[in-house]
């Protein structure tokens, strides 16, 4: 394996041990009476101070063109925010679990767009890998489209678009901009987009200290850590590989809650996660070839 594939796959495996625990700490925080609100305002505000702090003492003043600013807030405080909002809005219409298999069509989402507008070269061993891992998530999570409404499958696809577009986004923006200041710039419209958002239905402080130690490991590792290995990684593998592993998230949510929260795994869903990581491991050493777009014209 490439040694800067080799880093970029171990940035985007941290990434999703960091997006894992979301929904482990989410139980507790919204147990002790936190709103949703709360938690991502408080979330990405103190994301953003410490992105920013390290920004400054390692660089100084960030020098980017007004156009990328508005870029890097916008990825925030539109796409993350938005995401985060459609996926949260579906689950009144359809179960959770389904929920989050439509949101994971967005590798695939990635990986044509990725080809189709040239950025990466198409790979079998990466489509296979993308099957194989697609296949398992299925077993995961189960699927069961009985009844389904139409209108919940439609906004979880919605979230599942709009993240897909988030991360093809990104992939540009970080020729231009590093991963750090990336973050930086879009945590900041996330705080901002929450903020604003809030303004209707106010924020919740009166909270036990064992719901801020849960916000706290929400913002350190489902927040900082996560997303700057998101994005380091994806500058390192480029896009579908960096989406394709993100699929090991839900099978690393279903280890924990086991583990920790006393949840069940059934055969099928442990069959599921071997495939997922078998998907995982393909994509991980295919080598990362020459974008076309970028390839010098003879």
């Amino acid at each position: 394996m490439q040694q800067g594939k080799r880093a970029g796959v171990m940035a985007i495996i941290i990434s999703t041990l960091g997006f894992c625990v979301y929904p482990i700490f989410g139980k507790v925080v919204f147990a002790g009476g936190a709103s949703v609100f709360t938690v991502l305002f408080i979330r990405f505000t103190l994301a953003a101070v410490v992105f920013w702090s390290l920004t400054w003492w390692k660089s100084g003043r960030p020098r980017l063109g007004l156009k990328i600013w508005l870029v890097l807030l916008g990825m925030g405080g539109m796409g993350y925010a938005s995401m985060a909002a459609l996926l949260l809005g579906s689950v009144h219409y359809i179960p959770a679990s389904i929920a989050s298999l439509i949101f994971y069509t967005f590798p695939l989402m990635v990986t044509v767009i990725a080809i189709a507008t040239r950025q990466e070269i198409a790979s079998g061993l990466k489509l296979l890998g993308l099957g194989s891992s697609s296949l398992g998530l299925i077993l995961v999570i189960g699927l069961n489209f009985g009844g389904v409404n139409l209108m919940g499958a439609l906004i979880a696809f919605s979230s599942a678009v709009v993240h897909a577009l988030n991360v093809m986004i990104g992939n540009r923006v970080l020729r231009v901009s590093d991963p750090l200041l990336s973050t930086a710039g879009m945590t900041t419209g996330a705080a901002v987009s929450m903020g604003i958002a809030s303004l209707a239905t106010g924020l919740t402080w009166q909270l036990s200290a064992t719901t801020w130690l849960g916000i706290a490991g929400i913002t350190f590792f489902s927040t900082i850590i996560a997303m700057f290995s998101f994005y380091k990684g994806l500058q390192l593998v480029g896009a579908s590989t960096a989406s394709i592993l993100s699929m090991l998230e839900p099978v690393m949510t279903g280890i924990l809650a086991y583990l920790f929260l006393g949840e069940r795994l059934t055969l099928t869903q442990l069959v599921g996660g071997a495939l997922v990581l078998l998907g995982s491991m393909i994509v991980a050493w295919v080598p990362v070839p020459v974008p076309v777009s970028e390839k010098p014209i003879p």
